[in-house]
């Protein structure tokens, strides 16, 4: 072993590339994401080690020949194999040492993800290199070969990414690429196994035409000697086999295509705009509203650009985020590739959250670069995310929990959280926390809009430089948009609740992200089913992991206080109520988990006196609302205290369907005069799509009255809504403005976007109404 690895180091460039490996992985221990076994580390070094090693292992059997006397092929085999596993075991070691710094909480999983990814490749690899190196008679040409046979994939994945509508990538020598860093439920997929089956077929494949079809003399392709052509014959076999993956890539799921995901979804409908393709089940009238709602976005798009997309927009409907996965690539992240003109999402009712925001990504390409079409450096090959996702925010201006994109970046201003513009652009852009990035971008870009115009935006777009579009530093920029966050006007729980929303880390830096992902859908699982005890294993385990998750740290309090220990529970809420981790928020919803306990326990007043005090705390309209009529509840009491409970809380594991949800709203008729009994039944049907149902009951609940403004605030919106999908846009229109009357910002943006759809259908005349 001694002698073989002598033999392997004194070759230089075999020392040059096993430096350049350990190098590699010393500069992703900088990286906490890529600093230990995982599927990002596994790519980076699937991507790099891989050409290295054929290049090394062709010039190995280029030596090998050169020497005087016979040479086994087999011995050319050892050695270029025993050279990438030692290529492969450096850099892999350096991380697994770096995982006593950086916690690795799937130190198993990790390490199946590198040996299916660079494991497999630099195997693979190095056989390349032999054969290279046996087809040509100048090493360098064979080491030249060899690189370029070893980063074909790494090419075909890349058209694939172009060509279709694939965001993943499978290739032999690589592994496994899941789309984007920002879906963190990766795991080993059926079809990384299947792919690294075909692997081990090249593999064999390879090995066995070296032994069969190479001259021991020369060490250069041969006619296979008798007593060898079984061997030839099997490993034209297992190349044939191999071959097959690459001609049903689509069926084994390495690859994608339109046609593919056409098929699965089953549903079509051209519109005026857009070309449409949704899950076949879905109804006439879903479909329809789909249909109008993407026109809408488009047009809203163009007029707020100043563009005009030529040609129909693709819209791909999923049924679920794993579907969308396994067809295409993206599980949690909703996307579009403005150069194919297409857009992926998942379905998530009507109107769509993302629709707008990606079709604005469409219609941006009028102003984009490059092959891509996008903003950025290098002809749009250097991405600049500021400005893509910036634009998006800005364009479809859409509230999040009730406040603008400019008051969660005033409240981020006021906390101190915002960064200087210099870390928004360029590739520091990943180094924020995903959800602060994309608001202050939208909010910057915004603002740019509406003082510079349009075409300003058009031209930072094109040109990937926004100080040379505005005429402006960015410092100056920067403190002209700040002085203009500080006049727009704030709730006062926008502060903690901003605190809450943005306190998170990026994707770069967090730690054990594909292991807290997993744990999170089991928890939501949990809860979901009413099982406490996996529940509060499972947030133990999560808080091992992250002890600043204040989300889960609520949960489990609520855990805590259904399974008895009330003790355990205070605790806990003390720790979140109390620094370092100090969030207001999410105390706020733990003390309402053990108030919904004492509820369920019949302890009223002390139900009643906490969620009386939780409504001054930090609350978005929705938890609002619903703290509101908890508390009507439990001072109510009585049978209406059962009905409300049943309706709203309900025992642990237990969800109220829609029609006992109706129901209890009927009953509650018997126990309330006022618009709330009514309310709380259309919105039942509301939720199930029946507006012409749901609309008479609103305007019963809103002539009855509701007993708080939010409560009233909200039955107006909904019925507004319902007036516009029953094709009454006049009085929808009247109530929108009526809603925009108040002064929020949050309303007001709202009720201006249907209003701004009211004005579109308008132009749309003779079009069925969306019931």
């Amino acid at each position: 072993m001694r002698s073989t690895l002598a033999q392997l180091l004194s070759l230089p460039s075999a020392r040059v590339a096993l430096g350049l490996a350990v190098a590699l992985a010393l500069a992703l221990c900088c990286v906490p994401l890529f600093a230990v076994h995982g599927a990002e580390s596994a790519l980076a070094l699937g991507l790099c080690l891989p050409p290295m090693a054929a290049s090394v292992c062709a010039r190995l059997t280029a030596r090998l020949r050169e020497q005087a006397g016979n040479v086994r092929p087999g011995r050319a085999l050892e050695l270029a194999v025993g050279y990438a596993l030692l290529l492969f075991a450096a850099p892999t070691f350096v991380l697994l040492v770096d995982s006593a710094r950086v916690r690795n909480c799937t130190p198993g999983l990790g390490f199946a993800f590198m040996l299916l990814g660079p494991g497999f490749g630099v195997v693979l690899a190095s056989l390349v290199g032999v054969c290279c190196t046996l087809s040509l008679r100048s090493a360098r040409a064979a080491s030249a070969l060899a690189i370029l046979v070893s980063l074909l994939p790494v090419g075909l994945g890349v058209l694939r990414f172009y060509t279709s509508p694939a965001i993943f990538a499978y290739g032999h020598f690589y592994g496994y690429f899941p789309g984007t860093l920002y879906d963190e439920g990766v795991s080993i997929t059926a079809a990384l196994l299947w792919l690294r089956v075909f692997t081990s077929l090249w593999i064999a494949g390879l090995a066995l035409l070296v032994v069969s079809a190479s001259d021991a003399a020369t060490l250069r392709w041969s006619r296979p000697a008798r007593e060898r052509r079984s061997s030839f014959a099997l490993a034209l076999s297992c190349l044939a086999l191999a071959a097959c993956a690459e001609v049903y890539a689509p069926q084994l799921g390495h690859a994608s295509s339109a046609t593919l995901i056409e098929s699965t979804l089953g549903g079509s409908l051209r519109s005026e705009r857009c070309q449409l393709y949704f899950p076949r089940e879905l109804s006439r009238h879903v479909r329809a509203r789909l249909a109008a709602d993407c026109d809408f976005r488009v047009w809203q798009a163009e007029h707020w650009l100043g563009l005009t997309h030529p040609a129909p927009i693709f819209v791909f409907v999923f049924r679920s985020a794993q579907e969308k996965s396994a067809l295409m690539g993206a599980a949690q992240t909703n996307l579009a590739k403005p150069w194919r003109s297409e857009v992926y999402i998942s379905d998530s009712g009507w109107p769509n959250p993302v629709l707008g925001h990606e079709l604005v990504h469409i219609v941006a390409r009028g102003a984009g670069r490059g092959p891509l079409r996008i903003a950025g450096r290098a002809l749009g090959l250097w991405p600049d995310l500021a400005l893509i996702e910036g634009v998006a925010m800005a364009a479809a201006w859409q509230t999040q929990g009730g406040l603008t994109p400019h008051q969660w970046a005033r409240a981020m201003l006021e906390l101190g959280m915002t960064p200087r513009l210099s870390q928004l652009f360029g590739p520091s852009f990943l180094g924020q926390e995903r959800s602060l990035a994309y608001t202050l971008c939208g909010s910057l870009l915004r603002f740019v809009a509406d003082r510079h115009g349009s075409a300003v935006v058009r031209q930072a777009y094109r040109t990937a430089d926004l100080a040379a579009a505005v005429h402006l530093p960015l410092s100056t920029l920067e403190r002209q948009w700040h002085a203009y966050l500080r006049s727009v006007p704030l709730p006062g729980s926008a502060l903690a609740l901003a605190r809450a929303r943005f306190s998170g880390s990026s994707i770069l830096s967090e730690l054990c992200p594909h292991a807290l992902a997993k744990l999170h859908d089991a928890l939501d699982g949990s809860l979901a089913a009413g099982d406490d005890a996996d529940a509060k294993l499972e947030c133990t385990r999560i808080l091992q992991i992250d002890a600043t998750d204040a989300a889960t740290r609520a949960a489990l309090v609520a855990v805590l206080a259904r399974s008895g220990a009330t003790q355990a529970a205070d605790r806990e809420l003390a720790r979140l109520q109390a620094p370092p981790l100090g969030s207001p928020a999410f105390a706020a919803r733990a003390e309402q988990a053990l108030a919904d306990e004492s509820f369920r326990a019949g302890r009223l007043p002390e139900a009643a006196a906490t969620y009386e005090r939780l409504l001054q705390a930090p609350n978005d309209e929705e938890s609002l609302r619903q703290l509101q009529v908890r508390a009507l509840a439990a001072h109510a009491g009585g049978r209406q205290a059962g009905l409300l409970f049943d309706l709203l809380v309900a025992e642990p594991g237990e969800r109220t369907d829609p029609a006992t949800a109706v129901h209890l709203a009927r009953e509650l008729r018997t126990e309330r005069s006022d618009g709330l009994p009514v309310y709380l039944e259309a919105r039942q049907l509301y939720f199930q799509k029946r507006f012409a149902l749901a609309a008479p009951l609103l305007a019963e609940a809103q002539h009855l009255g509701l007993p708080t403004p939010e409560l009233t605030a909200e039955n107006l919106r909904l019925l507004a809504i319902t007036r516009f999908a029953t094709g009454d846009l006049k009085v929808s229109a009247q109530l929108f403005e009526q809603f925009a009357g108040h002064d929020n910002p949050g309303r007001a943006a709202d009720a201006q976007d249907w209003l701004a759809r009211i004005t579109f259908t308008r132009s749309r005349v003779g079009l069925p109404p969306l019931l």
